[in-house]
């Protein structure tokens, strides 16, 4: 027998992925739900991510005054292409992460659904502050109102009624 050698221990139990409730088992309890309630989280973490998220929000607030007051009025970026692709690619990623998740029953479209909505904020956000002048920024200012600002509202529409518990129809 080996003294020195350490106990043996069952390997750490995956939990399985949340599913979206079925109509024939909404009337009991949903085990989905039962994650999402109050009390499911200590409140040393709870109290702990308060004063982080504290902590950034009273550092950016001073800091984008800083910007304001320090950044140039243009600018010219070497990887202009890459940055815009890069954005847009992830925009696609969160949207077929998200059809793929619901298409399993997966909640965890919530995430997914939250981020592309936060990715088409930044994408009009960007297109109407670095349009240039005329043409350029009425086509920026269309496209944000008319398809990403719409789009993301869904998508945090969709994402909001997934953490309730509640199946989109």
């Amino acid at each position: 027998m080996l003294t020195h050698a350490l106990p043996h221990s069952a390997p750490p139990r995956r939990r399985p992925a949340r599913r979206l409730a079925t109509p024939a088992s909404q009337a009991a309890p949903d085990r989905a739900r039962r994650d999402l309630e109050p009390g499911r989280v200590s409140p040393a973490v709870l109290r702990r991510a308060r004063r982080a998220a504290l902590a950034v929000g009273g550092f950016l607030l001073p800091w984008c005054v800083v910007l304001g007051v320090t950044l140039p009025a243009t600018a010219e970026a070497r990887h202009w292409t890459a940055a815009w692709v890069g954005l847009d690619a992830g925009e696609a990623i969160a949207a077929l992460a998200t059809a793929v998740l619901l298409a399993r029953g997966d909640t965890r479209a919530a995430l997914t659904a939250a981020a592309g909505g936060a990715l088409l904020l930044t994408d009009a956000w960007f297109d109407v502050c670095t349009s240039a002048p005329g043409l350029g920024h009425v086509t920026a200012l269309a496209e944000a109102a008319f398809v990403e600002l719409p789009l993301a509202g869904g998508a945090f529409w969709l994402a909001s009624r997934l953490v309730r518990g509640v199946t989109p129809r």
